[in-house]
């Protein structure tokens, strides 16, 4: 708008400049053309008397004759002297002027008038980009209100999944926590009631070992074994413990109710610098298999770690005849004597 704005200026001021220098050119050709012109006009005469007649205008001094003359004067007809034909004057060097003027004057209203409309129409521009401004402001201005509204809807919506989110990961966690807690429950139950079955079943293997001591067996046997001769079969230099088929070899021995050896009884591997005895109670399916082996601490003089972990895998794999018509649990003992080499 600036720009324009000069450029129209500069516009102006040299047509102005223009017509300025035309004017002065046309009146300088003006007033070098111009001839001197006489004077014109009426004489008028305004006399000395209100009356007199006469064509002569009398010389100073003189009086008037009123005789004859005066009344031929009267009687004959005034004669009218023909006045020359007037002939158009020339327009005056003022007349040029007034209408240079004047035409300079209509210019400069015209160049005003252009200027006032130039004005106007710039004014009305201004105002139109102001008002185009104007809206492309308000219409920013709605569509920020509306973004803000839109953000401020989707974090509101956002926060209210993220709550949701966590409320549902804490249901999930606290329901996984239950069931943890209910499963160790369980277990520790279970597990509680394996002890007690076992320790059932341990008390009535040494229930049943103290009575085969006692000599509390039933019918009329004097000794107890299946390789013949009299007494308890078993390792002389064992540790007592239950009754049943024993076997002695490297200081190991079994102890199993009826219940014979098949093969040898396996030996741990260990390499530990230290002495003493393992017993392990075992228990024994009916067709020979080891179901069950845990160190007991009857008979067990050595507490290593690793010689209860040898002496448990050892016991595992031994393996004893098959006999349908034992029960389906058998309990017995194996004992693992280690010596230092």
């Amino acid at each position: 708008m600036e720009r324009q704005q000069k450029k129209y200026n500069v516009q102006g001021i040299v047509g102005t400049a223009v017509v300025h220098l035309a004017l002065l050119i046309v009146l300088s050709l003006i007033v070098m053309n111009a001839q001197p012109m006489e004077e014109e006009g009426l004489i008028v005469d305004y006399g000395n008397s209100p009356t007199g007649q006469g064509q002569v205008e009398p010389s100073p001094g003189s009086q008037p004759e009123t005789s004859q003359v005066t009344q031929a004067q009267a009687a004959a007809p005034a004669e009218v002297t023909p006045s020359a034909p007037a002939t158009p004057s020339a327009p005056s060097a003022a007349d040029g002027q007034v209408k240079d003027t004047q035409d300079f004057e209509e210019a400069a209203a015209l160049e005003e008038a252009k200027r006032k409309a130039d004005l106007e129409a710039k004014a009305k521009a201004k105002a139109k980009a102001e008002a185009e401004e104007a809206a492309k402001a308000k219409a920013k201005a709605e569509a920020d209100a509306k973004r803000k509204a839109a953000e401020a809807e989707a974090q509101r919506k956002a926060a209210a999944e993220e709550a949701k989110r966590i409320a549902a990961e804490k249901a999930a966690a606290e329901k996984a926590r239950a069931e943890a807690e209910a499963k160790r429950i369980a277990a520790e139950k279970a597990a509680a009631e394996k002890a007690a079955k076992e320790a059932a079943q341990r008390a009535a293997a040494s229930n049943a070992i103290k009575k085969g001591f006692a000599g509390a067996g039933t019918g009329s046997s004097a000794s107890q074994g299946n390789t013949g001769g009299s007494g308890n079969q078993g390792s002389l230099t064992g540790t007592a413990g239950g009754t049943g088929a024993g076997a002695s070899g490297n200081g190991n021995s079994f102890s199993l109710e009826g219940r014979s050896l098949v093969g040898s009884l396996p030996k741990p591997r260990y390499d530990v610098q230290e002495e003493g005895t393992v017993v392990v109670n075992i228990t024994v399916d009916k067709y020979g298999k080891v179901t069950g082996a845990q160190v007991t601490s009857k008979g067990t003089t050595v507490q290593n770690r690793t010689l209860w972990n040898v002496a448990v895998e050892a016991a595992r794999k031994a393996r004893f005849n098959s006999d349908p018509s034992k029960p389906a649990v058998q309990n017995g003992t194996i004992t693992y004597r280690f010596r230092l080499e």
